[in-house]
C-alpha cells in the first residue's frame, strides 16, 4: 500500500480518512504528520514552521487519529499489518497492535475507550478496546467494500464509514456493532467528515470529482458539490468546507449553506490530509512535494509552506 511518485501507479490513489475533520477546539500548536515514504511520524511546530521531532515507524505509516487528550497518536501501517500507538510527549512508539488485511483509515472514540480501524482489503472495521492501559483487539464490524474514512458521532454512539468500492456510506450502531443503514453517494468515496452541529456529513468522491452532502437524520444524500480532480479529504471551518484535490494540486473551498464552490486554492503537489483549527487556519499535507501548506480559511490564501519528510499523508485527525 505504499504510495509511489508515478501517477500511473495511483490506482490506490484514494486509499485513506479520515475520521471527522472538525476544527480543533483550540488553536493548533502542532501537526502530527505521517510521512509514508520516509518511514516516520513527524511532529511539526506550527509557530516555528518546522519539524521538531521525527519518530521512526516502518510499515508505510498512513492513517492517524489522536486520543481525546491529544497525548497519543494511533497510526495505521498498511505494510506493517497493524496499528502503532505513539506517546507524543515522549516521542516514542509505546505499543504495536498486529492486525490482518490492510489497516488504513482510523478513528478514536470521543469517549476514549475504543479505536476503529478500516480494513482496505476487506468489508470490515477492526475494533480495539483499551483495557488496563493496553489496546486489545476486540472484534470486527461488517461494512461495505474497501472502507476508508471513518467518522464517529460526538457521543460515540454512531459510526459513519465511507466504502470506496461500494460507493456507499455505512451507518453503524457502535453498541450493537451492526450496520443500520447504507447510504448511496458519489463514485469512490474516501474521506468522510461529520458536521454534528448541522446534522450533515460530507464525503470526498475520488472518481466522480465531487463532494456528497448527506442529511444524517434523513439518511440520504441531498446534494453534490463539484471539486477539482481526485478529491480526497474534507475539513470544515468559518462556515466553509475545504477539500483536497489530489490531481489538481489545489483545495476547493465551498459554502456550507449554499453548497456552492467559492474558490480553488493552489497548494503543493498531490495534497491529501487536511485539518482545521479554531483560529480558522487549515493545514494541508502535500504528498508529492513533501510540504505542509498553511491556509487562511477567511481570506482563502496560502500563508506559509512548511517542509516535511518524504511522502506526507496525515490522513485523519492530526492537529493538537
Amino acid at each position: 500500500m505504499r504510495r509511489h511518485r508515478k501517477w500511473g501507479q495511483a490506482a490506490f490513489v484514494a486509499a485513506l480518512s479520515l475520521t471527522a475533520t472538525h476544527a480543533r477546539a483550540e488553536q493548533a500548536r502542532e501537526a502530527i504528520v505521517t510521512t509514508q515514504l520516509g518511514g516516520a511520524v513527524e511532529i511539526v511546530d506550527l509557530a516555528a514552521g518546522k519539524v521538531v521531532r521525527s519518530i521512526k515507524l516502518d510499515g508505510a505509516p498512513a492513517g492517524i487519529a489522536l486520543s481525546p487528550d491529544r497525548k497519543r497518536a494511533y497510526v495505521t501501517r498498511p505494510e506493517g499489518h497493524g496499528l502503532a500507538v505513539l506517546d507524543l510527549d515522549a516521542g516514542l512508539v509505546a505499543a504495536e497492535v498486529p492486525l490482518p488485511g490492510g489497516p488504513l483509515g482510523v478513528a478514536a472514540d470521543p469517549m476514549g475507550v475504543k479505536i476503529y480501524v478500516a480494513d482496505w482489503y476487506g468489508h470490515r472495521l477492526f475494533v480495539l478496546t483499551e483495557r488496563d492501559g493496553h489496546l486489545i483487539p476486540d472484534g470486527e464490524i461488517a461494512v461495505g467494500a474497501s472502507p476508508s474514512g471513518i467518522a464517529v458521532s460526538p457521543d460515540g454512539a454512531t459510526l459513519y464509514v465511507a466504502n470506496r468500492e461500494a460507493n456507499t456510506v455505512s451507518v453503524v450502531d457502535a453498541r450493537t456493532r451492526k450496520e443500520t443503514k447504507v447510504i448511496p453517494v458519489g463514485q469512490h468515496p474516501f474521506g468522510i467528515t461529520l458536521d454534528a452541529a448541522t446534522g450533515r456529513a460530507y464525503t470526498a468522491n475520488v472518481t466522480s470529482d465531487d463532494v456528497s452532502v448527506i442529511d444524517l437524520a434523513a439518511g440520504r444524500e441531498i446534494g453534490r458539490i463539484p471539486t477539482g480532480r481526485r478529491p480526497y479529504v474534507i475539513a470544515l471551518t468559518q462556515g466553509r468546507g475545504f477539500v483536497t484535490d489530489q490531481y489538481a494540486g489545489s483545495v476547493t473551498a465551498f459554502d456550507l449553506t449554499t453548497l456552492k464552490p467559492l474558490a480553488d486554492i493552489d497548494v503543493g503537489d498531490h495534497p491529501e490530509g487536511i485539518a482545521a483549527d479554531a483560529g480558522g487556519r487549515l493545514y494541508v499535507a502535500n504528498w508529492g512535494d513533501n510540504t505542509l501548506s498553511v491556509l487562511d480559511g477567511r481570506t482563502l490564501k496560502v500563508l506559509t509552506t512548511i517542509p516535511t519528510g518524504n511522502g506526507p499523508r496525515a490522513f485523519g485527525d492530526f492537529l493538537r
